[in-house]
């Protein structure tokens, strides 16, 4: 979850710095920078490759001819870049700020003048006007993450999300025409977040009305705020429920309770048994009261085509083969982090009582292979699906105090 609520790159010539920062694998996407973009055909919409993992989106970006990876979200009110990457690249940072997101910490940043990146292969180019410290986020997504589009990026377009295709549709404001079988729902901003009214079904048959921030930025499905959570008595309401990190955003991880609703109202639209992240102290912006009681985040949008058409205030949810899918949340009871190599997976925490628990896993054990396969963030991301399904079997090779062994974990469902 990459929650930032609340709150370049000058070109940078020669791939011989590229490669310093990043590793020399990356000479293909260096050429990629050096390619020339498609011709932009008018009234057709700028289709731009992504990257679907663990519900973000990943969108490769150039500063000259240096090839980066940011993150598209709706929960940043505007775009930055990483600030230990621009100290890297030898830019002046200016104004000093702190932001604050998912987590009880917050996270450093500052201004920087005059700098802008290209989506590649297009001739789109973002204007950056911020740095933000992300390096606490890789670990936990799995992932690089040198930057975020924000706000002033998704403003400039009706911005389509097709998480099936892996496609970013950008479609010019004044002439979208939407003609699709969607359903369109209202967006209202405040610190430009997009907000939208929702209603949250419990078992017993209350409806609760409350206003949610849309967060493509976040990875979970929906996501309730302490002052929601207690004044509606959630967690003696909602059932049964598993207490675990809840995600983590720039001010660090948190604590949850993880369980379902019976449903959630978007418009005319009904979306049953969500997994739900019930939060409570010590969990940043979701600890306090603001004008929000929730996230809705990518385990429910990515049940759709997305279309976010801030010019007109409005998002358009369209169906496809895959919305009728039911919600699972982790059925493992692991919670993960990497090292700064992307490469080293350990152990974060177990929760009592399931699989991994029974299996004798513990915080810190080190898993160096899945399934007999060394660990990558490509590896990491099939897991994730597969600690979801009821009976997967798991092979873990896992290394403790010098020793290395096997530890097979069958999944079962535990919300």
């Amino acid at each position: 979850m990459i929650t930032l609520h609340r709150y370049l790159v000058r070109t940078i010539g020669g791939s011989a710095l590229a490669i310093a920062v990043f590793g020399s694998s990356l000479g293909a996407q260096t050429a990629a920078c050096q390619s020339t973009a498609a011709a932009v055909v008018r009234g057709q919409p700028i289709a731009v490759p992504i990257e679907i993992s663990n519900n973000h989106v990943y969108v490769k970006v150039c500063a000259g001819d240096v090839p980066l990876e940011f993150i598209l979200d709706t929960g940043a009110g505007n775009s930055f870049l990483d600030l230990n990457h621009a100290r890297q690249l030898g830019l002046k940072i200016g104004s000093a700020f702190a932001v604050r997101g998912v987590g009880a910490g917050t996270a450093a940043g500052g201004r920087v003048e005059g700098a802008a990146v290209s989506l590649v292969g297009t001739s789109v180019r973002q204007q950056v006007s911020s740095v933000l410290d992300l390096s606490s986020l890789p670990s936990r997504e799995g992932h690089r993450m040198d930057g975020i589009l924000g706000y002033d990026f998704i403003s400039r377009f009706v911005v389509g999300i097709d998480y099936v295709k892996h496609e970013l549709r950008l479609y010019d404001p004044d002439a979208f025409q939407y003609q699709g079988s969607g359903t369109i729902l209202p967006v209202s901003f405040f610190n430009n977040h997009p907000h939208v009214d929702a209603e949250v079904k419990l078992a017993d048959g209350t409806k609760i009305p409350g206003r949610m921030i849309v967060d493509v930025g976040a990875s979970s499905s929906l996501s309730l705020a302490k002052p929601f959570v207690d004044e509606n008595h959630l967690l003696a309401r909602v059932g049964p429920t598993v207490r675990r990190h809840g995600g983590g955003g720039v001010g660090g991880a948190s604590w949850s309770n993880v369980g379902r609703v019976a449903g959630l109202r978007l418009g005319t639209l009904e979306i049953a048994n969500p997994t739900t992240t019930l939060f409570g102290d010590s969990a940043g912006v979701f600890s306090t009261r603001g004008t929000w009681v929730g996230n809705i985040g990518g385990e429910i949008l990515r049940r759709f085509t997305v279309f976010l058409d801030y010019q007109h205030r409005r998002m358009i949810l369209e169906p496809h083969a895959g919305t009728s899918e039911a919600f699972e949340a982790d059925m493992s009871g692991i919670g993960f982090v990497m090292d700064d190599s992307l490469r080293t997976l350990m152990i974060d925490g177990v929760v009592p009582d399931s699989p991994a628990g029974a299996a004798g896993l513990a915080a810190h054990d080190t898993i160096s292979a899945i399934d007999g396969r060394p660990v990558s963030y490509l590896e990491l991301n099939e897991l994730r699906k597969r600690l979801k399904r009821v009976g997967e079997r798991v092979t873990l090779t896992i290394r403790r105090d010098g020793q290395s062994k096997d530890v097979v974990i069958v999944m079962r469902r535990l919300v």
